[in-house]
């Protein structure tokens, strides 16, 4: 049946109720042509019954339409399922508006009704037949999605109730769905925002931050204390401004991940001395490790930020001092401790801190993790640091909980298992010393923002570059890159030509350009991966800049453009 391949039962008829005339064979013919049934009915009660999920459509003449009650037909079409609402095709033998009161009137008044007047053309059935499968077709979508929720719903109940039994477990399960749904949105939004956000403000802090260093340059001989400590000011709340915008990212899950393979064990060993820092002499830091613990996949960098906001939770909780335990273990899911875990079942790597403070109450546990809350007194917190903990976990795969002991709290999050043959970090490479820029490197500065742009261009030209500009990806594209050393790009650009697609296309016509990525959020970070180029994050200063274009530059061995 043309157009309704999809259908997982039959068979589908059309229900034709035209009692005189040769209607009924004409509508037969255009159907039969179709490969589309149809049954003549002798009665309205026959119509009646015929009217259910098997019936692509109804056709109705103005005389069949005499031998309906408007009540009865009116009544059977209101009693169809809520995906349903069949079309209805009326032959009709008198045009313009129907009359009020009448029959016709009475039809169209129910809903989903076309009407075709007489004399009859085959062209006009057939488009007014098309017309009306495609809008059953995509009724018949909904049931079936419908089916398939209700599918994996019963399934989903039979599992609780071979649990329990109980019902109050079913309602319960329904609720977390429910909540789940609703988080799963609220992230989305929040991500989309948080993304916007850090876009804008990461340009906004570029710009000052690259005032802040030129302005260094221009007062470093012999300046004014004052000055000077205005500058750094301005540089320590630009600092701050972009550790926020970071967080924020974090909790909307929209940063751009570095993931390896991580030896918690060692990571943890290497941090030892930073976490008993962190929480202060008056806190005592015991560490215990499963003996057989898996590696795990994660960004190291962002791991570290989360254990030191964990291990900062726990300090604030306990300002009389106490034990802080670090926990680190195997779990396999489903696992009684993680009812709420929306994961996959399998092998995750717990990493767990558990305090001996005063704990939470339900209603400050159950928006620990919200952006900016706090029970701290004003000054004293950002109310970032958990909803760093969550959206790190979340972007990486896994959870972030919270678990009331019998003293104090425990906090933790789940990182999948690694399945990687490297189950050890790599070591890092020694570090190699920046070299002066080669004098006359030439690079193309592309962005979209005049004042990032105009800021950039000038730390380029501080470090000795020679720099051409370019507003947009496709303005960039059309240059000639041969006299190129080195791209510097902006990632989230206007035009057909973002950040990345530049590089691309750039590396597609000169694969060993050296390109430079410089952005506060990227928007898929998993086209990054296979283009060998640098990133740096906004706000960026000028060592950072220079040491970006230098390894760019060294990484290609080119030498300086003519």
């Amino acid at each position: 049946m043309a157009g309704l391949s999809f259908v997982s039962t039959g068979p589908y008829t059309v229900p034709v109720l035209a009692p005189f005339g040769a209607d009924a064979d004409a509508v037969r013919s255009v159907l039969d042509e179709d490969g589309v049934a149809s049954k003549v009915c002798a009665s309205a009660a026959e119509l009646y019954a015929r009217i259910d999920e098997h019936a692509l459509l109804l056709v109705i003449t103005e005389e069949g339409l005499a031998a309906c009650s408007n009540a009865d037909l009116g009544a059977r079409l209101r009693s169809q399922p809520l995906w349903s609402d069949i079309p209805i095709i009326a032959l009709t033998g008198s045009k313009g508006v129907p009359s009020a009161g009448s029959r016709l009137a009475a039809l169209a008044e129910l809903g989903n009704v076309t009407m075709i007047h007489r004399p009859l053309s085959r062209e006009a059935l057939r488009m007014a037949f098309g017309a009306a499968r495609r809008a059953r077709s995509l009724q018949y979508q909904v049931r079936d999605q419908l089916a398939a929720l209700a599918v994996h719903a019963e399934e989903l109940e039979q599992r609780v109730d071979e649990r329990s039994k109980a019902l109050a477990r079913e309602i319960e399960e329904r609720k977390r769905a429910e909540a789940a749904l609703l988080e799963a949105r609220r992230m989305e939004s929040l991500g989309r925002l948080t993304g916007g956000v850090a876009h804008d403000f990461n340009n906004l802090l570029q710009v000052v931050s690259g005032a802040v260093e030129l302005l260094r340059m221009l007062t470093r001989s012999g300046g004014d204390a004052r000055i000077e400590r205005a500058l750094n000011s301005i540089g320590r709340a630009t600092d701050k401004g972009s550790k926020l915008t970071q967080q924020l990212l974090a909790y909307g899950r929209r940063q751009t991940l570095a993931t390896t393979v991580i030896d918690l064990r060692s990571q943890v060993g290497e941090l030892g001395d930073l976490l008993r820092h962190s929480l202060g002499s008056a806190i005592t830091l015991e560490i215990h490790v499963d003996s057989d613990l898996w590696p795990m996949r994660a960004d190291p960098t962002q791991l570290e930020v989360a254990l030191l906001n964990l291990v900062i939770n726990a300090r604030d909780a306990m300002p009389e001092g106490g034990t802080a335990t670090l926990t680190l273990d195997n779990r396999t899911l489903p696992d009684p401790r993680h009812p709420d875990a929306a994961l996959a079942p399998g092998q995750y790597v717990s990493l767990e801190l558990a305090d001996e403070g005063g704990g939470m109450s339900a209603e400050t546990a159950a928006s620990a993790f919200e952006p900016f809350f706090t029970t701290k007194p004003v000054g004293q917190g950002t109310g970032l640091g958990l909803s760093q903990v969550q959206g790190f976990a979340r972007q990486s795969g896994g959870h972030a909980w919270l678990a009331h002991r019998p003293r104090g709290l425990a906090v933790g999050i789940l990182l999948p298992r690694a399945r990687d043959d490297a189950a050890a970090p790599v070591a890092a490479e020694e570090a190699d010393p920046v070299a002066a820029l080669p004098p006359g490197l030439r690079v193309l500065c592309v962005e979209d923002d005049a004042m990032v742009r105009e800021q950039a261009v000038a730390l380029l030209r501080a470090i000795g570059c020679e720099v051409v500009e370019a507003a947009t990806g496709d303005a960039a594209l059309a240059l000639d890159s041969s006299a190129i050393d080195v791209v510097l790009s902006d990632v989230m650009m206007p035009g057909s030509l973002d950040g990345i697609g530049l590089a691309a296309a750039l590396r597609a016509r000169d694969p060993g350009l050296p390109v430079v990525l410089a952005s506060g959020y990227v928007l898929e970070p998993e086209r990054l991966q296979g283009l060998a180029l640098e990133f740096i994050r906004k706000p960026y200063t000028l060592q950072e800049i220079r040491e970006a274009i230098w390894r760019a530059w060294r990484g290609s061995r080119r030498t300086v453009a003519d």
